[in-house]
């Protein structure tokens, strides 16, 4: 009979991470992979920000072309602003600003890689430390005790591990939640699915145009805001590129594929596909968890980590690093209970007090809500009924571009904005009631006083009709 101290279902980077921090901590930690290696199953790519270079240092640094050839650093994000003709009416280009208060932050925004050559890395790392990794391995089930309290996992073929902890880092369909009854099943407005197109690209047009003495330096993260779709996001590696968006199930109200077949046929967008050659390599589809609020990550003997507990962002539904984050507090926590003798469900919340003061909590903690429901009746409009961005998108480029052309004196071109802008006031004011206050509220906390004053400012700009 196997038994180990932590067995961790799932070996992307969150199970990695936490089989890592097990093993190097004296435990017996194995952690299982469905796929012959990790990240076989995932031909996606991926966005690493520089949270992870602050809290992994050690392991991070040594991420490099050497094990992920097609690693591309980007320091810029490119945004895109089509209308509803799907004309690009703006680009803008956006370097960290100064109000970042750490390095590498100051240096770049992501390091853009494949989860084909992240994963197994990562899982090495944790091999290296001492975890046991069995591959090709799926887990269908979990031995329970006469409790009804989980003591093991079951494996497609019938073998029974078993453990004192058990590390849920399956993903979104997790068979860990499921089993344990921690999660039967995600609703709607949880969950999104996201197509993406990836694209293979002559890597010299690329460093040509987005390389670090390229056209636009480093600009290897863009965002394609629209009216006609919901945003979309580019991710540039060494020899490519995805282009990919997504919304709640629950909001779509034609094929997703569509949205992004009309972007990928824009103008604009061939106009770059031209431009570094790229080519169509093939159609990916992810399921992802995208909730105001994590699942309950904890039971008897049980925790839940990144996609598995509902982790990723709030905002662009990005899972590495909450991953990661929570595979390193769950491990930690399996570490301190199992040294006290204790996995039960009330020692475990510790697992849960540890997240919500991470980073990744965070997250969630101060503007989780607010913030998802601006984005979703903002960029994410276009499917809806009420489709903001078709008011949203050209006052954008009226306050941002207005001033810079010369077809009246300076002053009355100011006038003329300023009229433009008035005529969407009937549209900005209930927005921003009803949307923005409440992200304001959370950013300034107990500081409500200047909110009225906006409103009334706001109020008074309203174009008055003449006697």
């Amino acid at each position: 009979m196997s038994e180990y101290d932590v067995l961790i279902v799932g070996a992307g980077p969150g199970g990695s991470v936490a089989a890592k921090t097990a093993a190097q901590a004296g435990l017996k930690t194995v952690f299982f992979e469905r796929g012959r290696k990790p990240g076989e199953k995932n031909s996606s790519g991926c966005g690493l920000g520089p949270r992870m270079w602050r809290e992994f240092p050690d392991m991070m640094k040594r991420l490099t072309k050497d094990v992920a050839p097609n690693l591309r650093m980007a320091s810029c994000v490119v945004n895109h602003y089509l209308n509803k003709d799907m004309e690009e009416i703006a680009v803008e280009m956006y370097y960290p600003t100064e109000s970042v208060t750490y390095e590498p932050a100051k240096s770049f925004i992501t390091n853009n890689c494949y989860r084909s050559e992240f994963d197994p890395w990562i899982s090495s790392i944790a091999v290296e430390a001492g975890a046991e990794l069995k591959t090709s391995t799926l887990i269908k089930d979990l031995v329970k005790d006469d409790n009804g309290k989980a003591i093991g996992v079951q494996t497609e073929d019938g073998e029974k591990i078993y453990g004192k902890v058990i590390i849920g880092a399956d993903g979104v369909i997790s068979t860990v939640a499921i089993r344990s009854g921690l999660n039967s099943r995600w609703n709607p407005n949880q969950i999104t699915l996201v197509p993406q197109y990836d694209f293979s690209a002559d890597p010299k047009k690329i460093d040509k145009i987005y390389g670090p003495d390229g056209v636009f330096r480093d600009a290897a993260d863009g965002i394609w805001w629209g009216v006609e779709f919901p945003a979309a996001y580019q991710v540039i590696f060494g020899d490519g590129f995805h282009i990919g968006l997504g919304s709640w199930m629950g909001q779509w109200t034609k094929n997703p594929v569509s949205y992004l077949n009309k972007l990928i046929s824009s103008k604009p967008f061939q106009r770059m596909v031209k431009a570094i050659d790229a080519k169509p390599r093939e159609i990916q589809s992810h399921l992802l968890p995208w909730t105001q609020q994590p699942i309950k990550t904890y039971t008897d003997n049980i925790m839940l980590i990144g996609d598995a507990g509902g982790f990723p962002c709030p905002l662009e539904a990005e899972g590495v690093f909450p991953a990661m984050e929570t595979g390193k507090l769950a491990a930690e926590t399996a570490i301190e209970c199992i040294e006290d003798g204790d996995t039960s469900e009330s020692a475990l919340k510790k697992y849960e007090d540890k997240w919500k003061k991470s980073s990744t909590g965070i997250e969630f903690s101060t503007g989780g809500e607010s913030l998802q429901t601006l984005w979703k009746n903002l960029f994410f409009s276009t499917q809806s009924e009420k489709n903001n961005m078709e008011w949203f998108i050209p006052l954008w480029h009226e306050i941002r571009g207005g001033h810079y052309d010369w077809s009246e004196p300076h002053i009355i071109r100011m006038r003329q904005m300023v009229q433009k802008v008035q005529e969407y006031l009937p549209e900005i004011i209930p927005f921003t009631q009803k949307y923005v206050l409440p992200v304001l509220a959370d950013v300034f906390e107990e500081d409500m006083g200047l909110f009225p004053v906006l409103m009334k400012m706001m109020e008074n700009m309203r174009p008055r009709k003449k006697k």
